[in-house]
């Protein structure tokens, strides 16, 4: 059986048991460009628009659409404008904004519009769902860094996991498949884009340099969005005979995955390792990442491995403060380079994962 790894990030909400199916999903919405500068999701979304101009429903089940989701950021071919876009939508976010500034931030601006285009993410009693416009929404990332591609789903949404399950199956063996569970105690607090859906699942694929189109990542990416949309349209219609394949393919139910570590930061979204920056420049880092682990993305490191290189050339070893062993994710991420993306290394821990139920094994269970 293959190994797959399993990128998650977890937003911990009320879904279906084992054995109970979902509601069939009647609204998907693919994004891209809520980082302007990540072409690759721009560029397979129109692609997607040009075909759905031409086949009108490609889906019998369900309504497709597309959207830019930050489409001035992506004409200047920068991350964001004033903020990172995918750190808007959290509910205190989206409802506690004042007017001074929305008049100053384009990206809470823009969240507010693509909470009303693509939600309402809740109601207005704040402790309840409101009933969005769409019930799923696909939203497509690139990254630098070495993860090969990325499938983020929800803890707790059998759904989604069940999706990123087919995917993995339906992929081919060099599109490596990855998937990421964050730590977040529900949905509302999620400040991604996706987290407007009941269904949140995001593609990361890399490595790829910002602003830059190369072709087998587009493929990759494409690839691995219409298993998911083909997913979709299957589990509409005949969920039991989905079910049965994906334990035929996965007769444990159980997964290797990468849960991340609590942020130590606050307003940080998950725990990242540091750098300092340059005094005269935030978003430029007065460390660099070590050769040793440059594109080791998954691997694990111990107190005391090489992990920085300052400007003297002294190597800075990891110093045990998120434990040890860890894993590393999203190693050299340019977007990380950002204070308002959160600057640094994402720390992650190697936990098992049931995709039946979407949740994690508990640790005395594990292998």
């Amino acid at each position: 059986m293959k190994l797959f790894h399993w990128l998650v990030f977890a937003s911990m909400s009320s879904h279906p048991s084992l054995g109970v199916h979902p509601a069939p999903v009647k609204s998907v919405v693919v994004i891209g460009g809520t980082h302007g500068n990540e072409y690759t999701g721009v560029f397979v979304s129109k692609a997607l628009a040009r075909r759905l101009k031409r086949e009108k429903k490609p889906y019998r089940t369900f309504e497709l659409s597309t959207i830019i989701a930050n489409p001035e950021a992506h004409r200047q071919n920068k991350r964001f404008i004033d903020e990172d876009l995918n750190r808007q939508f959290s509910y205190k976010a989206l409802e506690e904004r004042d007017e001074s500034h929305l008049m100053t931030n384009a990206e809470a601006r823009r969240a507010m519009e693509l909470n009303q285009i693509l939600g309402p993410k809740f109601s207005a009693n704040k402790d309840s769902c409101a009933s969005p416009k769409t019930d799923m929404l696909i939203d497509l990332h690139t990254t630098t860094s070495n993860m090969g591609t990325t499938l983020i789903v929800a803890q707790g949404d059998p759904l989604t996991t069940k999706a990123a399950a087919y995917v993995m199956l339906k992929c081919r063996k060099e599109n490596k498949i990855s998937v990421l569970m964050h730590t977040h105690k529900d949905q509302k607090s999620r400040p991604h884009l996706s987290s407007i859906a009941p269904h949140c699942f995001s593609i990361e694929a890399g490595p790829v340099p910002q602003g830059v189109l190369r072709h087998d990542i587009v493929e990759n990416t494409q690839e691995a969005l219409e298993a998911t949309l083909q997913f979709i349209e299957r589990y509409n219609e005949h969920p039991e005979e989905v079910d049965e394949e994906l334990r035929q393919a996965f007769p444990s139910g159980r997964i290797t995955c990468y849960v991340s570590v609590a942020s130590q930061r606050k307003g940080e979204i998950s725990s990242k390792i540091d750098w300092p920056s340059d005094p005269e420049n935030p978003n430029f880092p007065s460390w660099m990442v070590h050769k040793s682990i440059q594109d080791k993305d998954f691997a694990e490191i111990r107190t005391g491995d090489p992990l920085f290189v300052d400007l003297d050339g002294k190597v800075i070893p990891y110093d045990g403060s998120h434990g040890s062993p860890i894993s590393l994710l999203f190693i050299n991420e340019g977007g990380y380079y950002y204070a308002s993306s959160g600057t640094g290394i994402s720390v992650a821990q190697r936990r098992e994962f049931h995709f039946e139920t979407a949740k994690l094994v508990p640790l005395e269970e594990e292998d």
